[in-house]
């Protein structure tokens, strides 16, 4: 394994551990102190929609039962919190798992400790270290996708440079 992915593996698990980042489901009381707001108006939708079911002919008292407790079981699940596990595969990728994990990459800052880390070693390429003490010079902070984006440079497939060729030579 590269020392480069070595050393913010090694980052990720120590907050992950921090930050009892385990990806499970807990139960987040501060909720309703947060957002009371959003959840007045939630009970304040509520009210005239049970109102329109229990006085409609067509529906009655177990149809309200029915979206008192659908409304009870949805308005629970916000009371619940998700930390999810950063990994190192995830960096850079910009898929569905966005919607779940976010782009934290672009916001985690790597430990200094990992920095000079990898600053220090032996295995990492010059212009590498070159790069971070330039960004660092002028960020004051990386954060896991800014090394990774120089520690892993995308590098275009064959198939997409000839794509980008053809391209370039239709419009010409």
């Amino acid at each position: 394994m590269d020392i480069i992915k070595q050393i913010l593996i090694e980052d990720l698990d120590t907050i992950n551990k921090n930050e009892k980042r385990d990806g499970k489901p807990y139960f987040n009381s501060q909720f309703i102190a947060n957002h009371p707001y959003l959840c007045i108006g939630m009970v304040a939708a509520y009210i005239p929609l049970a109102i329109l079911v229990l006085y409609a002919s067509y529906f009655g008292v177990y149809w309200m039962l029915g979206f008192t407790l659908l409304f009870i079981i949805l308005g629970a699940v916000l009371l619940f919190d998700i930390k999810p596990v950063y990994r190192f595969e995830d960096i850079g990728v910009l898929d569905l798992r966005v919607c779940y994990n976010g782009e934290w990459f672009v916001t985690e800052e790597v430990s200094p400790s990992s920095i000079q880390k990898i600053l220090d070693s032996d295995e990492v390429n010059h212009a590498i270290k070159q790069e971070i003490n330039r960004l660092m010079a002028l960020k004051g902070t990386l954060s896991f996708y800014d090394i990774y984006h120089i520690a892993y440079p995308e590098i275009p497939s064959p198939t997409q440079t000839t794509v980008m060729a053809q391209n370039k030579a239709q419009y010409q």
